[in-house]
């Protein structure tokens, strides 16, 4: 009884990985094939690239701004 319900066990098992190891086969061929559709309609349908210009920092003549800051940031440490 036992050597037969092993058996049985070890069918399952094998039927159960089969399974799982045909799924993830044909979901990896399912991406790749999503993958290169996707690929050849890119360079049919190109997107648009917008190209903005780096915003420019402004350029701080005296120190009153840093020097405040630096204030800020020890002062909100010490609490």
């Amino acid at each position: 009884m036992s050597l037969e319900l092993l058996n049985t066990g070890c069918v399952i098992m094998v039927i159960g990985m089969g399974v799982v190891f045909f799924f993830l086969t044909i979901m990896i061929f399912a991406m790749d094939l999503g993958s290169f559709i996707i690929r050849k309609l890119n360079k049919i349908f190109p997107e648009e690239v917008i190209e903005t210009q780096p915003k420019k920092k402004k350029k701080v003549q005296d120190d009153t701004e840093v020097a405040i800051a630096v204030a800020a940031a020890i002062q909100r440490s010490t609490l």
